[in-house]
């Protein structure tokens, strides 16, 4: 598996979306797949999340990771950079899906992702519906 450099930068979202977009375009990415990385299970409204974008199979198979960008715990932009980003995967027919790791092994492999880990986050991860990515919560009161 080809694996680029991490994309984007650590808590900007919008610079991240469009790297990671600039990165695909016109790419073929007929059986890729979204994964959504994140430390932290069951707190999605303080989540932060990076992306791996999974594009072909076997030996020809390439990811792109990017920086933890999106997500709520980047803020308003953060949750709409990750909603875009769902939204985008759905229109190109990438079934999303999530992966938890722990907050060690979040930074770790993020920043220097080698095949076998990420052979591994793909094996690990979960079909996620992509809604719980595109819609927002409503505040508690």
């Amino acid at each position: 598996m080809q694996i680029a450099d991490p994309l984007g930068v650590p808590g900007a979202p919008q610079e991240t979306l469009n790297a990671i977009m600039a990165r695909v375009e016109g790419s073929e990415l007929t059986g890729g797949k979204l994964i959504l990385v994140t430390d932290r299970q069951g707190e999605r409204t303080r989540a932060g999340y990076a992306a791996l974008l999974v594009t072909g199979q076997g030996a020809g198979a390439s990811a792109v990771v990017t920086a933890t960008a999106f997500g709520p715990r980047f803020g308003a932009a953060g949750a709409q950079a990750l909603s875009d980003l769902v939204r985008w995967a759905q229109g190109q027919d990438l079934p999303v899906r999530e992966t938890v790791l722990s907050a060690s092994d979040f930074t770790r492999i993020l920043a220097e992702p080698d095949a076998v880990e990420v052979g591994q986050l793909v094996a690990s991860s979960n079909p996620s519906d992509p809604g719980i990515y595109t819609l927002r919560p409503v505040a508690q009161t």
